[in-house]
């Protein structure tokens, strides 16, 4: 598939883009290692188009994520585009469970985000930071106490609720620990 054809033709509507893209990746025609070739092709615009199908693949079948793609989108979190931001989290989000030993640079660029003014930022930040919380070496670390700390800070309810979530989870895997 010429992803590059794909998203320079006018003629086809953003969303449809997007589901091409996805059904691509899905099958296989697209690798993740074309799609780090893009990442300094593309404008911001398409580089989202192709951000939100690497999301809606993992979302659904996290599996098909290898750690090339976490190390791909975790370099995007600190992105100047907040729509990239936005994608890059939830990617990270969805398949943190999968790298619990790969997430470092992940978690620090994801927190560099949770005092963004945008609130899609934020929120895209809760939803992996509160994913990776539920992985049980990161609920018995101090990442526990520091989005704690974050939870009762933030202002915005579904930033809030993003965190609250996570961390309830873990703190029933906090519970099973203790002796």
């Amino acid at each position: 598939m010429d992803i590059i054809n794909l998203l320079s033709n006018e003629a086809i509507k953003s969303l449809e883009k997007r589901q091409e893209i996805t059904i691509a990746i899905q099958t296989q025609l697209i690798t993740i290692k074309e799609i780090q070739t893009l990442k300094n092709i593309l404008e911001d615009k398409k580089l989202v188009l192709v951000l939100e199908a690497m999301e809606t693949v993992t979302n659904k079948n996290p599996e098909m994520a290898n750690t090339d793609w976490l190390k791909f989108v975790q370099d995007l979190i600190t992105s100047k585009s907040n729509n990239i931001k936005r994608e890059a989290s939830r990617i990270v989000g969805n398949i943190a469970h999968m790298f619990p030993d790969d997430l470092e640079t992940s978690i620090q660029n994801l927190m560099e985000n949770t005092t963004n003014e945008g609130t899609v930022i934020r929120w895209g930040s809760a939803y992996a930071l509160a994913k990776i919380i539920q992985i049980p070496q990161h609920a018995n670390s101090e990442l526990y106490d520091i989005l704690n700390k974050l939870c009762e800070q933030e202002t915005e309810n579904g930033v809030k609720n993003q965190l609250l979530g996570g961390l309830k989870k873990a703190k029933k895997l906090k519970k099973e620990k203790l002796p």
